[in-house]
């Protein structure tokens, strides 16, 4: 075993070697023309075995129109949600908004509708609705949006919170609120179970008569690996409250039947007037982040902070705006999407988490774009100021482009599906489309994912 060790030091000792030499091309072991560590990854992976996990194969980052936004029949389609299904299809779920492009109370009518990938989202179903809305309903079933998605890792069973009715967020009051409606899947989306629990929702803050609205933020609804106090892992979702209460967060132990706020009722983790739209995503140790749009345009940035367990409150609120290393975004308050994975630093082969935030870079609504952090140890997200910078920043598109979301897929790559303006360059017309993406892709190589 002595000898085998030393065999493997020498041999890597003479890579290096010959990355700093002229001779470095034959020491090139994935042909990309340079020795680099990740030749080295290669070749420590051959001798001592499968320990450096290899990054996945490229995939094809072509994007592909999901939602065709078409003026003339009038079908808008805006807000995008995806999850990946237990059989491994991904489903893409989004607004179909047949008058215009704005939301509940402007425009009733709105279908949940979805389409389903077999291939990876290379290619898409037939589109089929969710969650049906009627111009003629005047309750519940008047229009449905703004799905927030999530399918169970042990169970497989899908979830979506949404909007629903025809009162919209700004006139909504205690008498006549903007609905919550909960639809779920038990057989991958083929067929799908719908209620309202508006009551259940607005319940929670009986004692609070400022929340006298709310909706659940779209995207992903995230999904705990480490608390499992009910049937399922703990789910999270942000909600958006009225000006003055800002952005809270909820959880649920029994997968969406019933909900609770974190940190309490009482609790505000975004600071008046500023909190919006937010998303959640949990960090290593457990702890819960909470990114925010913000109600100020001129914010130019995302509003964070973090739940503590250990001290069971939210911290102070942060905000992200500097162009060169914070979540910037010019002249723009729109939502995105939030996610944490595990990576590999390329540069040394260390293990580490990237924490991932897609945004429109601006200025306005466009320029969607991911920006990538790497959270090293807990001295890295101890603290809402710690994600205030050190953000890369990887452009998605150079269009008028608004939502966005992302999952990591189990086969390592990134789902995202975003809002963008493609062929008709009108911010009133979005299409939906979708990339496959990898960490390589994202962060110029410097980092892979570990699946």
């Amino acid at each position: 075993m002595k000898k085998f060790l030393q065999s493997s030091a020498l041999l890597l000792a003479a890579l290096l070697s010959l990355a700093g030499s002229a001779q470095g091309i034959y020491g090139d072991v994935n042909g990309d023309g340079e020795v680099s560590i990740a030749d080295v990854n290669e070749v420590v992976r051959v001798i001592v075995g499968n320990t450096i996990p290899t990054p996945p194969d490229e995939p094809n980052a072509d994007p592909v129109t999901v939602f065709d936004t078409n003026l003339t029949p009038r079908h808008f389609y805006r807000i995008p949600a995806i999850v990946q299904m237990s059989d491994g299809r991904l489903l893409a779920i989004a607004d179909d908004r047949h008058s215009s492009d704005t939301d509940i109370g402007g425009n009733q009518g709105i279908d949940i509708v979805g389409r389903v990938s077999d291939d990876g989202g290379k290619t898409w179903g037939s589109t089929f609705i969710i969650a049906d809305g009627n111009i003629r309903q005047q309750g519940f079933n008047n229009s449905h949006g703004d799905a927030a998605a999530i399918a169970d890792r042990e169970t497989g069973k899908l979830l979506i919170m949404c909007a629903s009715g025809k009162q919209g967020f700004l006139a909504s009051t205690l008498t006549n609120p903007l609905l919550v409606g909960r639809y779920t899947s038990n057989d991958n989306g083929t067929t799908w179970s719908g209620q309202e629990v508006t009551s259940d929702i607005y319940g929670i803050f009986a004692d609070y008569p400022e929340v006298n609205a709310l909706f659940f933020s779209s995207g992903r609804i995230c999904q705990s690996s480490h608390i499992k106090q009910g049937s399922h892992y703990r789910i999270y979702s942000a909600i958006c409250t009225p000006v003055g209460v800002g952005s809270l967060v909820l959880y649920s132990d029994d997968f969406g039947q019933t909900w609770q706020a974190l940190g309490g009722p009482e609790a505000r983790p975004t600071t008046a007037p500023f909190g919006d739209e937010a998303k959640v995503e949990e960090l290593p140790n457990g702890n819960v982040l909470l990114s925010c749009r913000s109600k100020q345009t001129a914010t130019n940035g995302r509003l964070f902070n973090i739940y503590d367990y250990a001290t069971g409150t939210w911290g102070e609120m942060a905000v992200s705006n500097d162009p060169e290393s914070g979540t910037y975004s010019e002249d723009c308050s729109c939502n995105g999407e939030l996610l944490i994975v595990p990576a590999i630093r390329t540069s040394d082969g260390r293990h580490v988490h990237l924490a991932l935030q897609s945004v429109p870079r601006g200025k306005g609504r466009q320029r969607v774009s991911i920006y990538y952090k790497e959270l090293l140890d807990s001295s890295d997200y101890d603290e809402p100021l710690d994600f205030t910078w050190g953000w890369k920043c990887y452009q998605i598109t150079e269009n008028y482009s608004a939502y966005s979301t992302m999952i990591a897929t189990t086969d390592g790559n990134i789902a995202f599906f975003l809002e963008d303006c493609n062929d008709n360059n009108s911010t009133s017309a979005y299409d939906l489309i979708y990339k496959t993406l990898t960490i390589k892709n994202i962060t110029d190589g410097r980092y892979t994912i570990i699946k």
